[in-house]
């Protein structure tokens, strides 16, 4: 038997529907960036162009950072993360170890909480990110998460002390350090840089 499913469009452009899990599993794979939250399923529209230079810089960073540590490997989206609590996101980049890296090999979706996690906002996530995603990454152990702000140009850095969020605000004439990946830095206005 097969829930029926009511799109529902918010004010954050984004669209989400009312679904079991297993209908979740149940979609084609997609390209899409398709989430499952709460009991819905919800479809965010393509990355803005600065979205994805943002994303471009940071890939970039993050990947020579840690092909020279050995540490581990970095991901992007659309790449599915099973959270503990049995949601699935789909982080813009985040960061395995290797332990957890060579886990994840071979499967079709990454399990668990990732250590490092980073979302840059679109003008229909803002909510989203810095709301849902927030409380749901703190909640499953996430021990960092970045949100990036491509029109303020911020960083805001959130690092997971005693099971609660600690909060950094960083801006353009900051650099942001990393509490995962030891020793990674990087200027904020390198990182939101849209050229």
């Amino acid at each position: 038997m097969t829930t029926e499913v009511i799109p529902k469009e918010t004010s954050e452009r984004m669209t989400r529907y009312k679904a079991t899990i297993e209908e979740f599993w149940a979609l084609p794979e997609s390209l899409q960036h398709i989430e499952y939250i709460n009991g819905e399923i919800i479809m965010a529209p393509t990355p803005t162009v600065t979205h994805q230079a943002i994303l471009r810089n940071l890939s970039f960073a993050l990947h020579e950072f840690v092909k020279r540590a050995a540490t581990g490997n970095i991901f992007f989206s659309p790449l599915d993360v099973v959270l503990p609590s049995g949601d699935v996101v789909q982080p813009d980049a985040f960061f395995l170890n290797n332990e957890e890296s060579e886990r994840a090999r071979g499967e079709k979706r990454i399990h668990g909480a990732p250590s490092l996690l980073v979302e840059i906002l679109s003008p229909g996530s803002i909510k989203h990110d810095a709301i849902t995603k927030r409380n749901l990454y703190e909640q499953n152990g996430v021990r960092e998460y970045w949100i990036v702000d491509p029109e303020a140009k911020t960083i805001t850095q959130l690092v997971l002390k005693e099971n609660r969020y600690e909060l950094i605000e960083l801006s353009e004439g900051d650099t942001i350090r990393s509490t995962v990946l030891e020793d990674f830095e990087m200027s904020v206005e390198a990182l939101t840089s849209d050229k």
